[in-house]
């Protein structure tokens, strides 16, 4: 019973913790590309607000992949609840300087904020060990589903609450996402108990996730499954951050619109990773579903720029993110399944290093090449999603016929 209700105050904190990610998230595409936005000089060309928008969306990714691993490794040493409290502290401080960059219309000072905000959310290290915790091999898959499900619902909240705030000023929606932060520091600080009793040493250095990066490759068995997860998280990066843009160009999409878009193709991702794909990864081996997953959606997404109008969008985000609901908690399941009990936080942490540099290289790129084009997210999108399936299916084909 008590570890059912620390996993559940765990999943509502991870709902709090992407609500407060959401929030942003649609309003950077027209604080950047929007003729009526002023953080920007009217004069400034598409290819150099491509490269802010890049550098905005890729500084927490990046700082992200520095801490994941610092902040799995000291968990793994000093604890599930003090690294919890510690990078929720960071949190509360990085929206605050958002606030202030907003204010002061400093596109340089909100991106200083964005770094900050990037280390907290290296605490996905923590949530995803305190789960392995909490679960034993029957029920761990099915728990990163919920993992899923609870991020799904808090940036199906999130970016509605943001597109709908950000009609009365850019800076609202980071007020609720820094309160959204103190709440889960809260909760945290007067209701989690410690899951983590075994405590590891080991070395911890400020480049764990460099070191990591060169780690995931090495390991005989997760180096392949760690370039798929590369270069997956890759497209998808380049796919979903970027869509706004293709909106904004294509049918003229304000804020607010992006904003219900989020919703609704997160909502359907929540939907799907708490119930619909259950039957799915419960009949079928993981590495079938992962494979099936990055094919069919490298295909849907590539198809996407042929679509005529704004109706398609209500038919297309339904399908991508169901099938990107089985591709995440499969993937993390492989993981930590080939990781030992006690060393979960570092191996997750291998994890989210991969991930993260994925999502910081993918925006960066993205910022020069969206000057060439409105659709890049869907032809970059779909090729990254090809590739990955490509890369599992040849190493699943040579390991089936090795025997």
């Amino acid at each position: 019973m008590k570890s059912a209700v620390a996993l559940w105050l765990v999943l509502f904190v991870v709902f709090l913790d992407w609500m407060g990610i959401g929030l942003v998230y649609p309003i950077f595409s027209s604080m950047i590309f929007h003729p009526d936005s002023s953080i920007l000089d009217p004069s400034v060309s598409d290819s150099l607000r491509g490269w802010y928008l890049g550098v905005l969306l890729a500084v927490m990714s990046i700082a992200q992949f520095f801490s994941s691993p610092i902040l799995g490794c000291l968990s793994d040493q000093k604890g599930r609840r003090p690294i919890f409290l510690i990078s929720l502290v960071l949190g509360i401080i990085g929206y605050g300087f958002c606030i202030v960059g907003v204010l002061m219309k400093s596109i340089f000072v909100l991106i200083g904020a964005r770094v900050l905000v990037g280390l907290a959310a290296g605490n996905a290290a923590v949530v995803s060990a305190a789960i392995v915790d909490l679960s034993d091999d029957s029920n761990k898959a099915k728990r990163f589903g919920l993992y899923s499900m609870m991020s799904g619902i808090g940036f199906t909240v999130g970016p509605f609450l943001g597109g709908q705030l950000s009609g009365l000023q850019f800076v609202f929606p980071f007020y609720i996402a820094g309160f959204a932060t103190l709440l889960s520091f809260a909760l945290i600080f007067f209701f989690f108990k410690e899951t983590h009793k075994t405590r590891k040493k080991a070395e911890i250095r400020w480049d764990e996730g460099v070191r990591n990066l060169k780690k995931a490759f090495k390991i005989p068995g997760l180096n392949v499954l760690f370039l798929t997860v590369l270069i997956f998280c890759f497209g998808w990066s380049f796919f979903y951050e970027f869509i706004p843009v293709s909106w904004i160009a294509d049918f003229g999409f304000k804020a607010k619109e992006i904003g219900f878009f989020y919703a609704y193709g997160a909502g359907v991702y929540a939907l799907s990773s708490g119930v619909l794909i259950r039957p799915i990864v419960g009949r079928f081996k993981h590495n079938s579903v992962l494979f099936y997953s990055l094919s069919t959606l490298g295909i849907v997404i590539l198809s996407l720029i042929f679509l005529p109008s704004s109706f398609w969008v209500w038919i297309y985000l339904p399908i991508v993110n169901f099938l990107v609901a089985l591709v995440f908690p499969t993937s993390t399941t492989m993981v930590s399944d080939m990781g030992s009990k006690d060393a979960q936080g570092e191996i997750l942490g291998v994890m989210q290093s991969v991930q993260s540099a994925a999502f910081a290289l993918s925006p960066l790129v993205a910022g020069w090449l969206l000057g060439n084009g409105s659709h890049m997210p869907m032809l970059v999108g779909g090729l990254s999603m090809v590739v990955a399936a490509l890369a599992l299916g040849v190493f699943l084909r040579k390991k089936i016929f090795s025997g």
